[in-house]
């Protein structure tokens, strides 16, 4: 079996979202030196592989990985290294790799973040996550914080880069073909 442009580049963004989730279970974090590299390493594939229509393909695939989580970065619910991180798989992997890998996380994280609110919480997850969104008071913390006092709690953490890992590796197996 001969290793296409596209395999290399969907295991090279699993190999930056599996070091992205050890960056984020070890300290709380997905790092520029992993991102920012990516990015530019997906651009230049992308080039070499599929020339300037492939380049142009990636960057747009890139903005359409900060798109999909601009805003809950912005009101804080996940970091900018999560957005960073999606950049750099849309880089690499193209749109329905990226939006893949998207879907394939909420169907993930959504039940991750819930079991996480219930093992810290248990019979009160329920009605302190309402409270929290009901009330806005969500708007006032960052994901960050939020973590940090968890683990000085030694309680458990929402970590994203988790869910993106494991998204990739489905996402590989299983791309959504989007239809335009």
């Amino acid at each position: 079996m001969e290793l296409q442009p596209l395999h290399l580049l969907q295991a090279i963004a699993a190999v930056a979202a599996f070091v992205a989730m050890i960056t984020d279970m070890r300290q709380g974090r997905i790092f520029n030196w992993l991102t920012f590299p990516a990015i530019f390493i997906g651009w230049i594939l992308n080039l070499v592989f599929f020339g300037l229509s492939g380049l142009g393909y990636s960057v747009a695939a890139t903005f359409v990985g900060i798109l999909l989580y601009i805003v809950p970065a912005a009101i804080g619910l996940i970091g900018m290294g999560d957005v960073k991180l999606m950049a750099a798989i849309g880089a690499l992997g193209g749109t329905n790799f990226v939006v893949s890998v998207f879907l394939y996380t909420s169907a993930l994280g959504i039940p991750h973040a819930l079991l996480v609110q219930f093992l810290n919480y248990g019979k009160n997850a329920f009605s302190m996550l309402l409270t929290s969104f009901s009330t806005r008071v969500f708007l006032e913390k960052s994901i960050q914080k939020e973590n940090e006092n968890l683990l000085e709690n030694n309680k458990f953490r929402f970590l994203l880069g988790v869910d993106i890992f494991l998204a990739t590796l489905i996402a590989i197996i299983y791309t959504i073909q989007l239809k335009f």
